[in-house]
């Protein structure tokens, strides 16, 4: 019998310092998601964050929540200067200030995406269309392109100083360039097709990336597109593209999605990030990293375990750092957040 506890105890130690028993010592239990089922990217307007699930739409401010029903399942939302705008249906509703239904937006195509920059919402349909509403007007209007060159899907917008936009396509269908006041026709930027890019970002009002499913991230300008970084490994990067701020730190987050058939680790999903300057916009490094491995990170240094055994395990759809400095993504079954949920110790988990 002693002989017996001592093989157990043996074994006990031993595997203690395997890798896989001390990976399920840094998870914790996951928590109930406040916003369950798959929830829609998030929409910055007024210091406040909105974020959708279902016939919901909620509205987080300064760590509050409230929760405002909508008629029809909302799949996307948008924010311009003033108003917010949520698909749902194949209808986009514009909201007054107070949430109410202010105006009902209809098109006689299937709409797939909307998109807004400055006070300009962009449409996307399913028979690959791009339309444009400014904020306060009721009927959109429709994008043309020169030449022969087509639209495919509107995967994301962005917009410089002098009021270009840049609307993302996917399918490798590439990036157009729209002037001020939306009325010329769109432009295709030089050699930015083919790319088959995910989604498209501002990191400051004239530095402007765009994110390819192979995991290579491409400036853009009116003159072109030139790839700057890239995953290190052959991970394809998701639609999930966001800014995290802290003070004049300043990170590119990309979401990661899982290696087919890998058997190399169990936390493929998640999240990487890479510096940039605020005021130039380059890039601090050349390669992207996950989280909690330097100083600089969307969480703490030297907590990347509990990030490989919590969100680093889960694909995220979107990002949004909300106006008091949290950190929020959205999965599939619900929004996790960024937060202190004991004492000094800060962890990915469901938003409760």
């Amino acid at each position: 019998m002693k002989k017996l506890f001592l093989i157990l105890f043996s074994f006990l130690i031993f595997s203690c310092n395997d890798p896989v028993f001390y990976s399920i010592s840094m998870e914790e239990l996951p928590l109930d998601p406040r916003i369950a089922g798959p929830s829609t990217n998030f929409a910055g307007l007024k210091n406040k964050m909105y974020v959708a699930a279902r016939k919901r739409i909620y509205c987080y401010e300064n760590g509050t929540w409230i929760e405002f029903p909508v008629n029809g399942r909302i799949t996307h939302l948008a924010a311009t200067t003033n108003k917010l705008f949520a698909l749902t249906e194949n209808r986009i509703i514009r909201f007054s200030d107070t949430m109410a239904e202010e105006t009902t937006i209809t098109l006689d195509r299937r709409i797939q995406g909307i998109f807004a920059s400055n006070d300009i919402l962009f449409i996307g349909t399913s028979n690959s269309e791009i339309y444009y509403l400014f904020e306060a007007e009721a009927t959109p209007i429709q994008i043309t392109v020169t030449g022969e060159d087509n639209f495919s899907m509107l995967c994301g917008v962005a917009s410089d100083s002098l009021n270009n936009y840049y609307l993302c396509n996917k399918d490798g269908n590439g990036i157009f360039i729209l002037s001020e006041n939306a009325s010329e026709a769109a432009v295709l930027v030089d050699g930015s097709t083919g790319r088959d890019f995910t989604n498209i970002i501002n990191l400051n009002a004239d530095s402007i990336v765009a994110m390819s499913r192979t995991g290579r991230l491409f400036r853009v300008t009116s003159g072109g597109v030139t790839e700057i970084a890239r995953f290190s490994d052959s991970r394809r990067a998701t639609s999930a593209l966001g800014i995290w701020t802290n003070g004049t730190d300043k990170l590119l987050l990309v979401g990661r999605q899982d290696l087919t058939n890998s058997t190399s680790t169990g936390y493929t999903h998640g999240y990487v990030e890479i510096g940039f300057n605020a005021e130039t916009g380059d890039l601090i490094g050349e390669s992207f990293r996950e989280p909690g491995r330097t100083s600089i990170s969307s969480i703490s240094e030297n907590t990347n375990e509990h990030y490989t055994s919590s969100i680093g395990k889960r694909g995220i759809n979107y990002f949004f750092q909300a106006f008091d400095g949290i950190l929020f993504a959205s999965l599939n079954h619900g929004v996790w957040s960024y937060r202190e949920r004991s004492a000094g110790k800060f962890t990915w988990n469901a938003e409760e």
